[in-house]
């Protein structure tokens, strides 16, 4: 069975497309696969291909997170054989804040977060971003050693659109791996909804200047602002 992992961090809309994934029907999306732990991941990938198959699916499509063992994410996910890659990024001090907003509120799906605003650490902010440099820096460096492609989807440009245009950007990744996935005509499942209206990071944070000030001292703005590869 041919199978992708989408190489990820938290707050990058990977969540909404899994939930858009739903809508083709050669897909068996497993967004939460390794909620209960990593435990035995061999197993669990073993039985969601079966699962897959028995449902008549032809693509497993799996998540890592930069929360997950690297060592277990390279021999169980991406050393398995046949497995290919997508990487889904976003703009790293928007995906910092929405999480430091749904962290706040313990609320990361299906709640308005619009009006919610949330004081930020530079210090935490810095090490957090290091770690998402390093972990999707990793990860790029290992699928091009091997030669592999690494196609990327970018929340902004190819995950914040209408659902027929995100499930198209995803065709067309899978596409470079060497996977061909059709888009059907009807989406009845539309994927996740927004938490949060306000694009500008300004407007989210209670301490922007004094943030803003910290990521210019620490020379950093330019990478906050931008993507970790």
């Amino acid at each position: 069975m041919d199978a992708i992992t989408i190489i990820t961090g938290q707050r990058t809309g990977a969540g909404h497309l899994f939930a858009l994934l739903r809508n083709i029907e050669a897909v068996a999306a497993r967004d939460g696969l390794f909620v209960d732990g990593h435990a035995g991941a061999t197993a669990t990938l073993d039985a969601a291909e079966a699962e897959a198959r028995a449902e008549g699916r032809s693509l497993l499509v799996v998540k890592a997170t930069s929360a997950m063992p690297r060592d277990m994410v390279e021999r169980e996910l991406l050393g398995r054989t046949g497995m290919r890659a997508v990487v889904v990024v976003r703009r790293l001090i928007d995906a910092y804040v929405s999480l430091a907003k749904a962290t706040a509120l313990n609320a990361f799906r299906d709640r308005d977060l619009t009006n919610v605003k949330v004081r930020l650490d530079p210090d935490h902010f810095t090490a957090w971003l290091e770690e998402q440099e390093d972990w999707y820096g990793r990860w790029q460096e290992w699928l091009l050693r091997r030669s592999f492609p690494v196609p990327i989807l970018r929340y902004e440009s190819h995950l914040s659109v209408p659902p027929e245009a995100v499930l198209r950007r995803f065709s067309s990744a899978a596409a470079q791996v060497g996977i061909t996935v059709r888009v059907p005509a009807a989406l009845p499942h539309p994927g996740l909804v927004k938490q949060d209206r306000e694009t500008a990071a300004a407007f989210r944070v209670k301490n922007w200047p004094e943030f803003s000030k910290a990521l210019v001292e620490r020379d950093i703005e330019k990478r906050a602002f931008g993507y970790p590869i």
